[in-house]
């Protein structure tokens, strides 16, 4: 055994989205998957686990993973991050449309009919080209994910590049235009760590690429 990783879903996520990455990883570790959003889970934060830990995250849980590495370096031995936004916003213009949108989001998940918010969210252009996972409303706490976009948003997120391990991947899907920029502007930042793109996969790697997630994950920790 090599260890533990947690493992963060996106937005609208549930643990069990990285099953294809367990099923195709060699490295050995034992896997925390925690449903973020499920009713009855604990409020977000680090789960407990023995030892230092790999860290994982995908898109939101990306996201999260950032702020989690900054807060408790110690914990982290590295994190293999996919789709990926720092926050890190250039302008206040961008950050308070950033955040403007997020409070509507906010609002939609708080009481907008399931069907409708959840087609609204997949219908994002950032998710174009690929195919939605099924989600039930059973599933999910409303309020979890309202919260998410305010107690989470991108436009409060800062990532400081000197405060992150230097064990990092990067990962984002080649038809994912807008996530293959931001990885080309961190690289020229200085953000630590390798920036891989895969191909033909799009913005939900989880889905579209788990044999290539789980091969970056077995190479970090190698």
């Amino acid at each position: 055994m090599n260890g533990t990783v947690v493992a963060l879903p996106g937005f609208l996520g549930r643990g069990s989205d990285w099953d294809g990455v367990r099923a195709a990883s060699q490295a050995g570790l034992f896997w925390v998957c925690p449903d973020l959003f499920a009713a009855g889970e604990e409020p977000v934060g680090p789960p407990a686990a023995d030892g230092p830990c790999w860290l994982a995250g995908y898109s939101f849980g990306a996201r999260l993973a950032l702020r989690w590495l900054q807060d408790h370096p110690e914990r982290w031995r590295g994190a293999l991050l996919l789709s990926a936004n720092p926050g890190n916003f250039q302008t206040e213009e961008e950050r308070v449309a950033r955040r403007k949108s997020d409070t509507v989001w906010a609002a939609a998940f708080a009481a907008e009919r399931w069907e409708s918010v959840t087609r609204r969210w997949n219908g994002q252009a950032v998710f174009r080209g690929g195919s939605a996972p099924q989600r039930e409303e059973r599933d999910f706490d409303r309020p979890k994910l309202s919260a998410a976009f305010t107690d989470h948003s991108a436009a409060e997120q800062f990532t400081d590049p000197l405060r992150l391990p230097t064990r990092l991947v990067w990962m984002a899907g080649g038809r994912d235009g807008k996530f293959v920029r931001l990885q080309n502007q961190m690289r020229d930042a200085g953000f630590p760590g390798t920036f891989p793109v895969v191909g033909e996969a799009g913005h939900r790697l989880l889905l579209e690429a788990p044999e290539a997630v789980a091969g970056a994950l077995d190479d970090l920790v190698a």
